[in-house]
């Protein structure tokens, strides 16, 4: 059996002070796999640029792909993502916490639904809100936008990231009229009044066409995650989708997404992020370095994405005893 990891985010944002932040970081059993195995330096991506190369997309039109999980039955056309955020002032800055944190319930995202759809509706356009935290915006046709994926603006000062293109002020026009609705909500008086972080923006981002223009290729028969995303892009490649179980369950060969990494990196908490390391070293790294030493595994590929590095360990690795362990950021 071989299981391909894929481990995004494994490259703290600020590289500059990525190797103080990684000193003293045990994580013995991924240094064995990586300093045994064979090493290969790519062009360093982006786990969204990344899985479209995978999956033998030009781009990653992210709205249409978890559109079909989120509400298969949907008109054809232009779809947006219009995720629900909070915005929170910042000296001269707005930063931006997207919906995880922000516990939205399915009721309040219907009621902002439709009162959101009341103002759209004017010039032709429709919010839905299948699932608490991805909202979608049907358009008559494609916009011209360049867009921003939400992932690269958590935590961060939105301006530089906000839409760009030939209309670009009308829809930073629309926005702010939006925003002004949802201050006023009846929704956000009671999450004020509750203590909770307000919804009072949305993020347009990841726009395609519906139904897709081109089929993406599923790289393995079955791929492991609980990611909506790369779920949507395997389920469209007519791959099967299962959850990441225990790697002591895992019974077939596949490639296997652990983003554990991701808030912790987007969000800047340094402390969060070597935590989860430190989880994956505990729940994946070593159980399947045992499984690979017992033969169990023919072999453990992994690859870190945002680090252009990936990495072949088969059972001969265990006779390697000449190579040193090494950890991801030592590079090839």
């Amino acid at each position: 059996m071989q299981l391909h990891l894929v481990i995004p985010h494994a490259a703290w944002p600020d590289r500059d002070a990525e190797a103080e932040i990684v000193t003293g970081l045990a994580l013995p059993a991924l240094s064995w796999l990586i300093g045994r195995g064979a090493r290969e330096k790519h062009l360093p991506l982006d786990f969204h640029t990344w899985l479209a190369q995978r999956y033998g997309l030009p781009s990653l039109p992210v709205a249409p792909l978890t559109l079909a999980l989120d509400a298969p039955g949907e008109a054809p056309g232009y779809w947006l993502r219009a995720d629900p955020v909070h915005l929170r002032a910042n000296r001269d800055q707005l930063t931006l916490s997207d919906a995880a944190p922000l516990a939205i319930q399915p009721a309040e995202a219907a009621a902002l639904a439709e009162a959101l759809n009341g103002l759209l509706a004017e010039d032709g356009l429709r919010l839905i809100a299948p699932t608490p935290t991805r909202w979608y915006l049907h358009l008559p046709a494609d916009p011209g936008l360049d867009t921003t994926p939400l992932h690269a603006v958590v935590g961060r000062d939105i301006h530089p990231a906000l839409p760009r293109g030939p209309d670009a002020l009308q829809w930073h026009r629309l926005l702010n009229e939006l925003q002004m609705l949802l201050y006023a909500h009846p929704v956000n008086d009671a999450r004020f009044e509750a203590g909770q972080p307000q919804i009072n923006s949305l993020w347009l981002w990841g726009g395609g066409d519906w139904p897709l223009p081109a089929t993406p290729e599923a790289p393995s028969d079955t791929v492991y995650t609980a990611d909506p995303l790369v779920a949507a892009l395997t389920a469209a490649g007519k791959g099967r989708v299962e959850p990441p179980a225990r790697p002591g369950e895992l019974a077939e060969s596949g490639m296997l997404v652990l983003d554990q990494l991701a808030d912790p990196a987007g969000y800047g908490d340094a402390h969060a992020w070597r935590e989860a390391w430190l989880a994956l070293e505990r729940d994946w790294f070593a159980p399947l370095t045992e499984r690979l030493r017992r033969g169990e595994l023919e072999e453990v590929a992994l690859t870190f994405p945002e680090l252009g590095l990936a990495v072949e360990t088969g059972t001969g690795a265990r006779w390697r005893f000449w190579r040193g362990d090494r950890l991801p950021w030592a590079g090839a």
